[in-house]
């Protein structure tokens, strides 16, 4: 019976998600009860993605890569405005963060595309015709604005068009255009981004404003030391000096009290879910399988890495969160969506064999 399940799948994300809720439970016990109630609806998600034939996702993904924009553009004109940024849909008494729906509707888009012209991958027209699906998406992300999405959408199509074999002349000339279009871009930035960039070459530049939150960051994941704090013992968080510590910073919350061992095994514990990932995308046959799992694991790997590389002072702070342990709903869902997408892409293909 189990041989029908992927069984680390299933595993290595509750697990996951169980750092997360330590870490809410020791340091926003309040949150708690939504935390449980979002991981719920996601298991839910996660059944229904894992049942459906991904297949029938290559027929509807027209209309799919539609709705995304919609949302994107109507997000921009009404979304509900939180720190600064107009990211969340109010659905009644639920706010629904399109981005991260765009995520998922663009994996499945970009991975049906070049499925449908595998043999004319390389060709202009269709790096032209991704170029501006992709573009499109990451033009009304940044727009609202948010440049670590942004960044991850970008990373998304990067990985899946490097996996389906895009040849190297692209990449080149891809960095030639960034390195010509980057003062223009730099000039689109809104000031506190261009703060961001620049305080994270020098967090001392602004040691009370943009760079807060990177030194706290440090001195909490430092105080850590090599076993922690303790449960409930970390001060950084629980005394309100670092920010945002049940999202962005959840990271540091918990390396303040597990300290480097329990940094060392969470960090294993994600790498092996992300190795079987793209396991899975390896030993799958169906090309369109393939990449839908490719692009599944590259919003994991960038946005674990900018997470915990912003937590750790190497990397610029763009509000992106740690998949399955930062507290938000929309996060979460998504999350074991594509969890489950995976695992009925791996359970269609082993039934083939």
């Amino acid at each position: 019976m189990l041989k029908k399940y992927n069984l680390p799948l299933i595993i290595l994300p509750i697990t996951i998600f169980v750092f997360g809720f330590i870490t809410l439970l020791s340091t926003s016990p309040s949150l708690v009860k939504n935390h449980i109630l979002f991981f719920v609806v996601g298991v839910a998600f996660y059944f229904v993605f894992a049942v459906v034939d991904y297949s029938v996702y290559k027929y509807i993904w027209k209309q799919a890569y539609v709705l995304g924009a919609l949302l994107l553009f109507i997000t921009i004109l009404f979304a509900e405005f939180r720190s600064g940024s107009a990211r969340w849909l109010a659905l009644g008494s639920i706010n629904f963060q399109t981005s991260e729906f765009a995520k998922l509707v663009l994996i499945i888009s970009v991975s049906a595309y070049i499925t449908e012209h595998w043999q004319n991958l390389n060709s202009l027209k269709t790096i032209t015709y991704i170029s501006v699906m992709t573009a499109l998406y990451v033009l009304l992300i940044f727009m609202q604005p948010d440049l670590g999405t942004s960044l991850v959408v970008m990373a998304l199509v990067g990985g899946i068009l490097f996996y389906a074999g895009l040849k190297k002349i692209y990449v080149l000339v891809s960095v030639l255009l960034l390195g010509v279009f980057s003062a223009p871009l730099w000039g689109m930035l809104k000031e506190y981004q261009k703060r961001r960039i620049t305080v994270f070459l020098n967090p001392q530049l602004d040691v009370l404003g943009s760079g807060y939150n990177v030194i706290q960051s440090i001195i909490a994941i430092g105080s850590g030391g090599l076993s922690g704090k303790g449960f409930g013992q970390g001060t950084q968080a629980n005394l309100k000096f670092l920010p945002a510590y049940w999202t962005d910073f959840i990271f540091a919350s918990f390396a303040e009290e597990w300290g480097f061992l329990g940094v060392l095994l969470f960090i294993s514990i994600f790498a092996f879910f992300l190795f079987w990932i793209l396991k899975t995308a390896n030993e799958v046959k169906d090309v369109y399988g393939k990449l839908l799992c490719m692009g599944v694991f590259m919003v994991f790997f960038t946005q674990f890495t900018v997470n915990v590389g912003m937590n750790l002072g190497i990397m610029p702070v763009t509000g992106v969160t740690l998949p399955l342990v930062s507290y938000g709903g929309s996060s979460m869902l998504f999350s074991m969506s594509m969890i489950g997408m995976v695992h009925n892409i791996w359970q269609k293909n082993e039934t083939r064999t």
